[in-house]
């Protein structure tokens, strides 16, 4: 884990927002068999280009937060909590929490 790369994955405040869009979306198709959420399901919500929403996808998949899911043509994507567990802790053995 970089928890450098995260801290600047988290920096920027789009893709905190696409960050938190496929944590709640995530969540709200636990039940279904929808296997995460896709670029189509961001682009749609945040009226960005797919480009745009795509690199900063990119971003959070190399800091590893995200996982991505391949099913026919689409990919979907899952936060990878164990890698947001262990930056939590990881931040809060380093500010003493």
């Amino acid at each position: 884990m970089d928890v450098v790369k995260i801290a600047k994955a988290f920096s920027d405040p789009l893709r905190w927002q696409i960050f938190l869009r496929i944590a709640n979306r995530e969540a709200a198709f636990y039940e279904t068999d929808k296997p995460g959420v896709c670029v189509c399901d961001l682009v749609e919500g945040m009226g960005l280009l797919q480009s745009k929403v795509s690199y900063h996808i990119k971003e959070l998949k190399e800091a590893g937060l995200i996982s991505e899911v391949a099913r026919g043509k689409w990919n979907y994507y899952n936060v990878n909590r164990d890698t947001l567990q262990a930056y939590l802790h990881t931040m809060g053995q380093l500010f003493g929490s």
